[in-house]
């Protein structure tokens, strides 16, 4: 906990709610910072004035959305990468001389593992040494990892580069938090549909190129090609990126300070934030955070289950279109643009309305609450199990095939929806740890993004796909009240210490 705050013991029990409120999660009377951390009542304090130049939160539009389409970009290409391979495993199976099952999906969810991996170390390290050293340093990783899964002489290599793959792609971790430091609340609607849409729309345009690459240029080049979109993306963010933690802003801008005044007694604002955290309690803070703070335990259990669908249906799409519809290596990759079109219009609904929502909030309030973000979700929560029944239930030769699509359509919709105003709302309640938080939620997508793939297909064989896919709709049905209960308590529960665990803040 921070040493410049009180025990929360030590307060009144009738300023407990509001106190504790303040110190770790709303920031509604914040100055413009961002953060709320240290006020600036002593001289020798040093924090951002009003429209400060070096204020991520003030730098001009155009500097804000070129770091985060490039950021975005990234994120993109790594969860393209994920899945690209998906409809070439016939090819690298027959490659390497092997005919396992596993190894085809785990060809896919061995770079998901890889993401469960990475966000233990992204997340505390980007707040402790900001975000631009590790996003540039997991870049150039990225770009080794590649060249080597691309060059490739058997199957173990490949599948061991793609887990280091995934390990080192920080920009599905930093993304959100980077939005978070560019833009302020009622502007982060839009900014955060941007990074995280991209990201889901990613895993879906995947095996449609990946499907036309392998068929035409062979399995190795759906790598090569990522690699070298990487390379570019990375050489522009080299050039125009620029560190957004504002945390680090000011210690650089408290050194420079001290050496232009002469003055060695000023510190920064998160002065103790930052020095009273070791390395150690900064690397366990996302899986503290998992089991101790109930808000983020609970969203990111049900963002890792919506995410765990959609990489179920990924790895699995193209064998059931193939046996039920009889679809070519090449066509069998727009079967995924049902999802990718539920994606786009689940992050343009999102992106023109969460902002407009929030502001309308505001007035009638005279307050933002993380909550307000919710209501989104909640639409994603009902639409998503709607939409399993559909695609589980018509896979059928005597059904077109465009009514399956249809269900992953509404799925892709629903998941965009449970992604987007989640990561959005942890950024707003955690802004200085948002890192952390968002990190917690990667660990267990990453997990399910792992596990579903492997647990579908033989409860597919048991069941039949229309069963299979109701076990995931009634189970995706058990959320919605889970889902309305904290979107109507959430504040409280924030407020409560019957709720809340020391997750080293």
């Amino acid at each position: 906990m921070l040493e410049s705050y009180p025990s929360i013991d030590s307060l009144p029990a009738s300023s407990v709610v509001e106190d504790f409120a303040a110190l770790n999660f709303d920031a509604e009377k914040d100055a413009g910072s961002g953060l709320n951390e240290l006020s600036a009542t002593d001289p020798n304090t040093v924090e951002f004035e009003p429209d400060d130049p070096e204020n991520p939160l003030s730098w001009p539009a155009w500097r804000k959305w070129t770091i985060l389409t490039l950021v975005s970009l990234m994120n993109m290409l790594g969860l393209i990468a994920t899945v690209i391979i998906v409809p070439a495993a016939p090819q690298v199976l027959r490659d390497f001389r092997t005919d396992s099952a596993l190894y085809q999906i785990l060809l896919v969810s061995i770079w998901d593992l890889g993401e469960g991996c990475g966000p233990f170390f992204v997340a505390p390290l980007s707040e402790l040494y900001g975000r631009m050293p590790v996003y540039h340093a997991g870049n150039a990783l990225a770009i080794i990892c590649s060249i080597s899964a691309a060059l490739s002489s058997n199957i173990s290599m490949l599948i061991a580069f793609r887990f280091l793959n995934g390990f080192v792609m920080t920009a599905l971790t930093l993304s959100p938090s980077i939005a978070g430091d560019l833009f302020r609340k009622e502007e982060r609607g839009t900014a955060m549909a941007v990074s995280i849409g991209f990201q889901l729309i990613g895993p879906f345009i995947g095996p449609i190129l990946g499907g036309y690459i392998a068929a035409n240029l062979g399995w190795r080049w759906t790598i090569w090609v990522i690699t070298i979109a990487v390379g570019v993306v990375a050489s522009f963010s080299l050039i125009f990126c620029r560190e957004t933690y504002q945390v680090k802003i000011l210690e650089r801008k408290t050194e420079r300070l001290r050496k232009e005044t002469g003055n060695q007694a000023l510190m920064s604002k998160h002065h103790e934030a930052v020095n009273t955290t070791s390395v150690v309690q900064s690397l366990v803070r996302p899986v503290r955070m998992i089991f101790c703070a109930p808000i983020v335990g609970i969203i990111s259990l049900y963002t890792a289950f919506s995410y765990g669908l959609s990489y179920l249906i990924l790895t699995t799409l193209t064998e059931i279109m193939e046996t039920t519809y009889q679809f070519g290596q090449g066509p069998v990759g727009l079967a995924f643009l049902g999802c990718a079109i539920g994606n786009v219009i689940g992050m343009l609904f999102y992106g023109l309305t969460s902002d407009r929502y929030i502001k309308h909030k505001q007035r009638q309030e005279g307050m933002l609450k993380p909550e307000h973000r919710l209501l989104p979700m909640i639409l994603g929560s009902i639409t998503l199990p709607l939409g399993l029944f559909l695609y589980g239930w018509t896979l059928n030769p005597h059904i077109h095939w465009i009514v399956p699509l249809i269900g992953t359509a509404i799925a892709g919709f629903s998941m965009l929806l449970s992604v987007l105003p989640t990561e959005n709302y942890l950024v707003d309640v955690y802004e200085l740890h948002s890192a952390s938080a968002i990190a917690a939620g990667v660990i267990l997508r990453a997990i399910f993004g792992a596990v579903f793939p492997l647990a579908g297909p033989p409860l597919y064989a048991e069941w039949g796909l229309g069963w299979g896919n109701s076990v995931f709709a009634f189970l995706a049905v058990a959320f919605i009240p889970v889902l309305v209960l904290l979107m109507k308590y959430g504040e409280r529960i924030r407020a409560s210490r019957r709720w809340y665990w020391d997750i080293g803040i």
